[in-house]
């Protein structure tokens, strides 16, 4: 396992300039990574994304892991100096801090964090390990899990969130009037949602009738002009055209209308 370079922590920092240069190393799917990669879009900053021949270099990334996130000014990259981070929680809420999306102080980074945290487990637990991985063999089983996790488990989520952003005004943010990491984690994680089980179906509950907060929140991330140039480029389609491929091997149901 690679270990951290501790000698970056006792000199100067680099603080967010034109001169630094990021990396984002994930696998070449959608889903690993998003919200890092999201944040980075939405920063609109200089940042090249990496796709390691995985498992053979998983021993060269801390905690035999990704994502990793590396951030380095053309002085320190050429002297090998470069700041690196692992562990998805650490690297969404270094990068939010990072580009000022975060909270102003401890309380608002309190509710940034709890819901960031609802929509990352979400993701995980829910989608990932539940609807992705979890057992169901039949068609009416699979059609069963599916609704379930639609009307009951997707809608319960959105309520809460929804609850929320109605009380912050439906400005389109869970806190004050500014894009968070909160807002970039519902946003890509209902994103990866759609790549599993389709659009049509995420809107018959997320859509701007039953969820206007929710569909706000959305709206505001995607409508960036750099979130917006990422949906067109080469490496955005790249990358759907493989999630797509993956997910209609493993749940070809999906893609049955």
């Amino acid at each position: 396992m690679k270990t951290y370079d501790l000698a970056f922590l006792e000199n100067p920092k680099p603080v967010v300039s034109k001169d630094l240069k990021y990396t984002l190393s994930t696998l070449e799917l959608l889903f690993s990574g998003a919200s890092s990669r999201g944040i980075l879009i939405y920063a609109g900053v200089d940042w090249t994304p990496i796709y390691p021949d995985w498992p053979k270099e998983k021993p060269n990334q801390p905690f035999d892991l990704l994502p990793v996130v590396t951030v380095a000014d053309k002085g320190e990259r050429e002297a090998g100096r470069t700041f690196v981070l692992a562990e998805n929680l650490a690297v969404d809420i270094f990068l939010a801090k990072h580009f000022g999306l975060h909270g102003n102080d401890e309380w608002e980074e309190g509710v940034i964090n709890s819901f960031y945290s609802s929509s990352n487990a979400f993701f995980f637990q829910e989608i990932i390990n539940n609807l992705y991985f979890g057992s169901a063999n039949s068609a009416e089983e699979k059609t069963a899990k599916l609704d379930t996790f639609l009307n009951k488990t997707l809608a319960g989520w959105a309520d809460i969130h929804e609850a929320h952003l109605k009380n912050n005004h439906l400005n389109g943010h869970y806190v004050g009037n500014r894009t968070t990491l909160a807002d970039i984690r519902t946003t890509t994680m209902l994103e990866m949602l759609t790549r599993v089980i389709g659009v049509d179906r995420v809107k018959s509950v997320i859509n701007e009738t039953r969820t206007p907060g929710i569909h706000k929140v959305i709206t505001a991330v995607q409508s960036k002009p750099s979130y917006a140039a990422w949906f067109s480029s080469d490496a955005y389609k790249n990358l759907d055209s493989k999630t797509t491929a993956f997910v209609k091997n493993d749940h070809p149901e999906f893609f049955l209308e």
